[in-house]
């Protein structure tokens, strides 16, 4: 409404209600009185200028002045209403120090790169006799197609294999006791074969030392072959991905809990390795040990991320563990806006928790499964899927690309094709590497007077620890709580214009419990007439 003032200052309503007398002593005149009354004892600021009988140039400055001031309260409620409601979370850092204690020592994941012993197959040479057109007989065929799917050669087969696949590979696959001869854990000298469990990957046949069994990563229906991924540990299962150990839970857990810090906390790896394995048209220039620390929960997947063990090395891996956690302010807020799963929040068609390399391995199963009508052996399947064969090979390399592609299309849009949000809890670890020349053969022949005849045989060394007795972990909290967000608001419109609850309670008493008064003690709902 425009109010138009005269050379006196006077509004329209009060130059109508001088002009007319009925006006005068009525509705306007008590509208009037009422809310200079008002303003006048009002905490809000400014009010009481607009009704006072000053000039007009003041009050049009008031009127500015207050515009103003109620546009920018407006402007700061809303970005604190956008925050709240598009980004409520934020990643801090916590008020202590996480002792190693409490959480798991990471599962190690070893793969030698050559992937069977020539001892009972040669992939190159039947690959030679193909070339050179030469008879090849029907075991010695089914080998060098079942090796196909874990070799990097390109070769032509049937779309789908069974699981003699597995039974192929378990007997070609080379001696893990050979490979990996001994281990110092909790300085104790032990077999390595007391600590790594056989498991199926995407780099073949490989060892893992500290992961999950298979009843406690993947669904019931998951097919698996023969013990891989049957953890041979007794202990209690007393962790949960989430929350931790269990109080009491002691020191003899399963996942096992974290070393205490220092290179004298280590865990010692010794791998040997027979050059006379390597087949470079299997695996082209690659030799040695692909190693991957990931957590115990997590299917490793050493094709994407992994370091090298190279021969005759000791390797030194230092840890810094990286946790997040999350409040149970922020479980409250659904997934989109915290931006994160928790571990049951989404569940998965193959395992049991849900964890972001989980997802995106199911994502890349069930699309692979649906261009090709198969998947890849590593995938979790039931024991009616098919495996794609090396004459799938085309299709599936094909299939892998244009999920990558659908995925970074939609991120640029905004959405996420797999749906695969970060977990609400993660643990990963942090590695920094060094290497130096392990001379095996001189210390063999010094200690232990054994002596290598041939140059065939090589030795090297991992070691793994802990940098740090504790680390600073990161919690997810709410960036406005309840009590923040009223505190906000409250003090916006205090500030701009020094409005409280009191001045809420005071505008619904004056439009209710005074008029009603007003009424009764004066008969006249604007108070007593002047």
């Amino acid at each position: 409404m425009t109010l138009y003032l005269d050379d006196r200052g006077d509004t329209d309503n009060e130059i109508v209600a001088r002009m007319n007398p009925a006006c005068k002593k009525g509705l306007c005149h008590n509208v009037r009185k009422y809310a200079r009354e008002y303003n006048e004892v009002t905490g809000i600021h400014g009010l009481r200028h607009l009704t006072e009988k000053r000039s007009r140039t003041e009050k049009i400055i008031w009127v500015i002045l207050l515009s103003l001031s109620l546009a920018g309260c407006i402007y700061m409620i809303y970005e604190v209403l956008y925050k709240y409601n598009n980004s409520p979370v934020v990643v801090s850092f916590a008020t202590e120090d996480t002792p190693l204690h409490q959480i798991p020592f990471p599962a190690i994941t070893i793969c030698p790169e050559f992937k069977y012993t020539r001892q009972k197959f040669n992939f190159s040479e039947v690959y030679r006799k193909l070339e050179e057109n030469e008879e090849v007989d029907d075991a010695e065929m089914r080998n060098y197609q079942y090796l196909g799917l874990l070799c990097e050669e390109t070769i032509e087969g049937n779309k789908t294999v069974d699981n003699r696949f597995f039974e192929a590979i378990d007997e070609l696959k080379p001696n893990g006791e050979d490979i990996l001869p001994l281990c110092i854990y909790m300085d104790r000298l032990l077999p390595c074969k007391e600590l790594f469990t056989p498991i199926i990957v995407d780099e073949g046949i490989c060892y893992s030392f500290n992961i999950l069994g298979r009843d406690e990563i993947f669904r019931k229906h998951v097919y698996h072959y023969a013990d891989y991924y049957n953890i041979r540990n007794n202990s209690r299962q007393d962790f949960d991905i989430e929350t931790g150990y269990e109080e009491g839970a002691g020191i003899n857990t399963y996942p096992r809990r974290a070393l205490t810090s220092g290179a004298d906390n280590s865990l010692s790896i010794f791998f040997e390795y027979n050059t006379n394995e390597t087949d470079f048209v299997c695996n082209n220039f690659l030799q040695g040990f692909r190693v991957l620390i990931h957590n115990p929960w997590e299917v490793p997947r050493l094709s994407k991320h992994y370091f090298r063990i190279p021969f005759d090395k000791v390797v030194v891996a230092a840890m810094n563990p990286e946790m997040v956690t999350t409040s149970q302010e922020v479980r409250r807020f659904k997934p989109e806006k915290r931006k994160c799963y928790m571990a049951d929040e989404r569940p998965l068609q193959h395992f049991q928790k849900y964890t972001q390399s989980n997802c995106l391995l199911e994502c890349l199963t069930n699309y692979i499964l649906h261009e090709c009508g198969c998947v890849r052996f590593f995938m979790p399947r039931d024991s009616d899927t098919a495996i794609c064969g090396v004459g799938s090979s085309e299709c599936v390399e094909k299939a892998e690309v244009e999920i990558k592609v659908k995925e970074l299309e939609y991120k640029i849009m905004g959405k996420s094709f797999c749906d695969c949000k970060p977990s609400c809890t993660q643990l990963k670890f942090n590695v920094e590497t060094s290497d130096s020349d392990f001379y095996f053969r001189e210390y063999f022949k010094t200690v232990h007077q054994e002596y290598f005849k041939d140059n065939t045989s090589h030795w090297s060394v991992l070691d793994i620890y802990f940098k740090e007795e504790q680390f600073m972990t990161k919690e997810r909290n709410e960036l406005y709580g309840t009590s923040d967000l009223i505190s906000n608001l409250g003090g916006l419109l205090g500030l701009f214009t020094g409005f409280s609850l009191i001045s809420l309670a005071e505008i619904i008493y004056f439009l209710s419990m005074r008029i009603f008064c007003n009424n009764r003690m004066y008969g006249l709902w604007s108070g007593p007439p002047n």
